[in-house]
């Protein structure tokens, strides 16, 4: 494969992943609105509200995992870089093909796997949560495989970014000693 289509493979994973985490960042909205509804009505009215606790572990969950790609994206996941950040650039990209091949990518298969599973049985039998208010929890749990789904597409982006990487660098070191 020629480098410019590997690039607008990246590219084009990167718009996944930047406007998957644009859309999904406004789940913060209705959390929000939905905590200033349990405050006012717990304080001020004396009237709790059966369904805000859940609902409201429901959102920040689903907006904790449906950003974790867009965080990938702008490296704002947390990483050891002790020992790479004193490296040349072409080793941390080479290390970091390591790691995506053979930590990153096998966790996210196994996420994908057991996260749709676990959606797939509480969608078959329609599981609803043990509250009193007791919604339906597979669109909830849907976000365990999607979230994996995000992660795998932007793991895919960051990998051909170290490939380039290395081949740009490799490419400017033999004109360097030509």
């Amino acid at each position: 494969m020629g480098m410019d289509l590997l690039v607008k493979i990246s590219n084009g994973l990167d718009n996944i992943s930047e406007w998957s985490g644009r859309i999904f960042c406004w789940l913060v909205v209705p959390l929000t609105l939905i905590v200033i509804i349990e405050f006012v009505s717990r304080m001020i009215i004396n009237m709790p509200r059966i369904w805000t606790f859940e609902s409201t572990n429901f959102i920040f969950g689903a907006y904790f995992m449906l950003c974790a790609g867009y965080g990938l994206l702008y490296g704002s996941h947390v990483r050891i870089d002790l020992f790479t950040s004193i490296l040349p650039q072409k080793a941390q990209a080479i290390i970091s093909i390591i790691c995506y091949i053979l930590l990153f990518f096998p966790f996210m298969f196994v996420w994908i796997y057991y996260g749709w599973v676990y959606f797939y049985s509480s969608w078959t039998v329609a599981e609803t949560s043990w509250s009193l208010w007791s919604p339906v929890l597979y669109p909830i749990k849907f976000t365990m495989p999607l979230a994996a789904l995000l992660l795998i597409l932007q793991g895919i982006s960051e990998l051909i970014k170290s490939f380039v990487t290395i081949r740009i660098l490799s490419e400017l070191s033999e004109e360097v000693f030509e």
